[in-house]
């Protein structure tokens, strides 16, 4: 699958542009606060229906305009089709091949992507919630099943907790919604717990091959639950009723998740530098890649924000061997890398929302 054309209309500081996109390495240059990062984004919103660095949907309209259109024409197993999301000041509206799209859950999954930004290093250290949104967002993108799951989960627990903060609780009626807690957590355990083992397989291998040094580096996953059984996860939850109804919250279960990531069996929030948190980072998420390819059968869109200006030059051609023949890259950077020249590419520059393309040769008349 690939993004074949990208148009936007009042998106951020983008007035009215429209981009063709090529199969391979899509390079995107400029300086900082051009517009780079909002060009990338308006392709995660597409994908997911939302922003990755934004909850207001509204902040994404240019300034001074009533709406924003995102609208892209992509490729999937040789028919193109097209995706459309119009931000307004009363909500959005999703469009595929032109008709609406009632439930955002029909809209995300017709593209996948894959981004990586500088702001992932946060993720060492983020809050525990921050760490599952991130594995809910993946798993979501490409299981239904889970997103179901999760929202289930996720409403009966609000319920739970409002029901533990009343002086007097109706025990039955708690019994009735561990229950169906147990059920959703049952199914979201064996998600992430195949989520995990998936990407431990590769992790280790893509960061040896990224950074040329040898480790073990692993995904451990902090959990709870432990189990895809209900029977045993509703009797684990009864077994700390009595500690809920005490603290009037319901303090274990699956919303307690964690993961943490460990490199020759020490926690990297301790030792590592930040160049090998950066590495183990770019690794996770090129891991991704080979796990949207095995649950949905399509090839994400990799998305690299600023990346190469923090990596070296042997690990940038690292990289770019990796991905660039085998995904649509689409990248950002200040400035055209001299190996790149060696690649097969499509260059752009952007100045202030103004998007143009670099034929060959015109480089060296910048």
């Amino acid at each position: 699958m690939i993004i074949c054309n990208l148009q936007l209309k009042n998106f951020r500081n983008y007035s009215d542009c429209s981009i063709d996109l090529s199969e391979g390495l899509n390079l995107f240059t400029g300086r900082n606060a051009q517009g780079k990062t909002n060009l990338l984004e308006s392709i995660v919103v597409l994908s997911s229906t939302r922003s990755h660095r934004i909850s207001e949907d509204q902040k994404m309209i240019r300034n001074q305009c009533e709406f924003s259109i995102l609208t892209c024409i992509y490729n999937s197993e040789g028919k193109d089709e097209s995706l459309k999301v119009i931000l307004h000041r009363k909500g959005k509206t999703l469009m595929k091949n032109g008709y609406p799209v009632m439930k955002a859950s029909d809209f995300i999954g017709e593209i996948h992507t894959v981004l990586f930004t500088p702001d992932d290093l946060r993720i060492f250290t983020d809050s525990p919630k921050e760490r599952r949104k991130l594995i809910n967002q993946e798993i979501t993108a490409v299981s239904r099943i889970y997103m179901h799951a999760l929202g289930r989960y996720q409403s009966v627990l609000k319920e739970r907790n409002i029901l533990l903060k009343n002086d007097r609780v109706d025990e039955s009626l708690l019994g009735i919604m561990d229950e169906q807690l147990a059920e959703a957590e049952a199914v979201i355990y064996e998600k992430r717990k195949e989520f995990i083992d998936f990407m431990n397989t590769w992790i280790s291998v893509i960061y040896e091959r990224l950074s040329d040094e040898k480790s073990s580096l692993q995904i451990r996953y902090v959990t709870q639950s432990d189990s895809a059984d209900p029977t045993v996860l509703k009797q684990k939850r009864k077994a700390v009723m009595k500690k809920d109804m005490e603290f009037r919250v319901t303090t274990t279960g699956i919303h307690k998740d964690d993961i943490i990531f460990v490199k020759d069996g020490m926690n990297m929030i301790d030792t590592a530098s930040q160049g090998q948190k950066r590495m183990v980072i770019l690794s996770f998420r090129l891991a991704l890649l080979l796990y949207i390819r095995e649950k949905t059968g399509k090839k994400p869109v990799l998305l690299l924000d600023d990346v190469l200006s923090e990596l070296d030059h042997d690990r940038q051609v690292r990289l770019l061997k990796l991905v660039a023949e085998k995904y649509q890259c689409i990248i950002t950077a200040t400035e055209l890398p001299p190996f790149i020249r060696n690649l097969k590419y499509r260059q752009f520059h952007i100045e202030n929302g103004m998007v143009k393309e670099i034929r060959e040769g015109e480089n060296e008349r910048r």
